[in-house]
């Protein structure tokens, strides 16, 4: 009698190339998802910083200066650290803010250089977020930025040409 082999399965060697398959359409996938929450991070930055310049330039008609009140000269800076509460405290509690953006999406404190001066004329003050990194990447070389470099993300808050 003679036997008939009936090939009901996969074979091993199928099976492991399957696997890798997956494997590497998986790693794409996860991959793709990190890129897009970077980039949404970087779009919460961006839509958060916006906000704080509007209050901060509503801050401005209303009381003369940018916020802290009292922190106007050209050395003064308010630097990524919890000092920038200060800021936004004078933002909130003056209803300029509807809630408090102490910090960047990564968790690092915003920065704010408040060159602001009386009479404030041409002197612009960035606000931005040292990004992913946590470190300050532009330079300050000549006075406060008006480009921001590595992956810091920022603004400038214009001041009146006169």
């Amino acid at each position: 009698m003679k036997y008939r082999f009936y090939n009901k399965g996969f074979t091993l060697v199928e099976l492991l190339v399957v696997i890798a398959i997956i494997g590497v359409l998986a790693s794409t996938v996860l991959a793709s998802v990190n890129t897009a929450r970077q980039k949404a991070r970087i779009a919460r930055a961006r839509a958060d910083m916006n906000q704080i310049r509007l209050a901060m330039e509503f801050f401005l008609d209303t009381n003369g200066e940018l916020p802290p009140i009292g922190d106007n000269c050209s050395a003064c800076a308010n630097p990524c650290n919890s000092t920038w509460t200060a800021v936004i405290d004078a933002l909130a509690n003056g209803g300029y803010l509807s809630s408090r953006i102490d910090r960047d999406p990564w968790g690092n404190f915003y920065c704010y250089d408040d060159n602001y001066r009386v009479p404030a004329c041409n002197f612009d003050n960035p606000i931005w977020s040292m990004g992913p990194n946590g470190n300050r990447d532009t330079g300050w070389a000549n006075g406060p930025p008006t480009t921001f470099a590595g992956d810091d993300i920022g603004l400038i808050i214009e001041a009146p040409q006169c």
